[in-house]
């Protein structure tokens, strides 16, 4: 007899009121960007639109679930899905489904039960620059980055926290003293904006009537940055410390292919008597093995590159090779290329350049939103901008991924992810260039390859 989790079920959660919920969805609680994008909740809720709801449960992604349903205007009722995933039999709910739960066959019935449209979807994941798993989650994303990169926000959502809390023992909310709110920025906030919360809390009741200082608040520093520590270690001990980073991001990328074919193999007998089933499990499982086979030819491509062997190259043919590849990668997706700059050339080997070029392209392709334009910018000397996610605010993974732990992107920052770009990367600096990511203004991402000029002569 199956268990109460592998049957699944549902839980029911009360709605926020309609201030509460007003509040939740705004500023300071929510960053603009975010902000923004809840206040679409209600027609991505009239059109069943799913939601990617990229918020820790710790940032408070159930109330904020709460709040979306409530702005949503929806009549059914609010659900939390546990253990296996099934379809609600009430009519217009809300339905909070924790996809970093979920299995492969949860997998196709959260698509089945987006397709019915009689549900609207909040598929929620801990991971703030997460993308959506499949094409179709991929149209509404609500990122709420941890507290400890929102240093700029958290005196007034700390205040604000306080203020709903002082609402409720009928007085005002006190000051934060100027200490307090040095002791909250100097914090690293493990627990988020839960821990928050509870500092806040226990604060306000030892405090009473008068302005919290740092004595009521009981919390630590933030320990010194890794990258002040990294600054002492010897060069041997950095170079390891990159190959550590590498291979972990290896075992992730072949992990999660490896999850989805013992799914298939452990479902095997049930799936012997459903054969559509059967198809999607046997689809999803080739998918698996051929991007494991992908990862696997890359990596030993890399190794075979060996010492480069310097020479004046073109970057145009080459750029042009690789466009060509994934061209209808970006057809299906909607995107548009465009192209800037005349011939430029670099001092490089050319077989390194190319492999380079492939993954830098190959991971611009993950990142890129769908119907987005990606503008490719030749310059000198010898330098390739590519730029995508303009004024969305889409694209913010890779800003995300490259922030020096937590103080802001740098060009030189050498965690770059995914695969494709860490592979990329070390290419290019083996032949004396750079891979950076920056931020832009109107919210889009720049990445920059550089690369040694040729010589005028050559």
């Amino acid at each position: 007899m199956p268990t109460r989790a592998e049957r699944g079920g549902f839980a029911r959660v009360p709605a926020l009121d309609a201030d509460a919920a007003a509040a939740c969805l705004a500023t300071p609680h929510l960053p603009a960007a975010a902000a923004a994008t809840a206040g679409r909740a209600r027609d991505a809720a009239a059109l069943a639109m799913p939601l990617l709801l990229a918020v820790a449960s710790a940032s408070g992604r159930l109330r904020l679930a709460r709040a979306l349903h409530a702005a949503s205007g929806r009549r059914g009722p609010l659900l939390v899905a546990h253990g296996r995933l099934r379809a609600p039999r009430v009519r217009d709910a809300t339905l909070l489904v924790d996809l970093d739960a979920l299995t492969p066959a949860d997998r196709v019935v959260l698509e089945a039960i987006c397709d019915d449209g009689r549900t609207w979807v909040l598929a929620a994941t801990a991971d703030a620059a997460a993308r959506a798993p499949a094409p179709w989650l991929d149209v509404v994303a609500l990122r709420v980055p941890p507290l400890a990169a929102r240093a700029a926000e958290l005196p007034a959502l700390a205040q604000a926290l306080l203020a709903a809390k002082a609402v409720r023992r009928g007085g005002t909310a006190p000051a934060l003293a100027e200490d307090a709110l040095a002791c909250l920025a100097a914090h690293a906030w493990p627990g988020d904006v839960a821990e928050l919360d509870a500092v806040l809390a226990r604060a306000l009741l030892a405090a009473g009537d008068g302005a919290i200082t740092a004595a009521h608040l009981g919390v630590a520093p933030a320990p010194p940055p890794p990258a002040e520590a990294a600054e002492a270690l010897p060069a041997e001990t950095a170079t390891v410390a990159r190959l550590e980073f590498l291979l972990a991001e290896m075992a992730h990328e072949i992990k999660n292919p490896l999850v989805t074919i013992k799914t298939f193999a452990d479902h095997l007998p049930a799936l012997l008597d459903d054969a559509e089933l059967r198809e999607r499990f046997a689809a999803l499982s080739d998918e698996a093995i051929a991007r494991m086979d992908g990862l696997l030819e890359n990596v030993l491509d890399f190794a075979r590159l060996g010492v480069p062997t310097p020479e004046p190259v073109a970057l145009v043919p080459l750029l042009d090779a690789q466009l060509a590849e994934v061209q209808p990668a970006l057809d299906a997706r909607g995107v548009v290329l465009e192209r800037r700059g005349g011939p430029v050339a670099c001092r490089a080997d050319a077989t390194h350049v190319a492999y380079a070029l492939r993954n830098l392209l190959a991971g611009v392709l993950r990142e890129v939103p769908p119907r987005d334009t990606l503008r490719l910018d030749l310059a000198s000397p010898a330098t390739l901008q590519i730029a995508f996610g303009r004024g969305s605010g889409a694209a913010t993974r890779l800003r995300e991924l490259t922030a020096a732990n937590g103080h802001g992107p740098k060009l030189d920052d050498p965690t770059m992810l995914p695969l494709a770009f860490t592979l990329a990367r070390a290419v290019v600096e083996r032949n004396g260039g750079s891979l950076g990511v920056r931020a832009q203004p109107e919210g889009g991402t720049l990445l920059e390859l550089r690369l040694p000029p040729a010589a005028p002569d050559s």
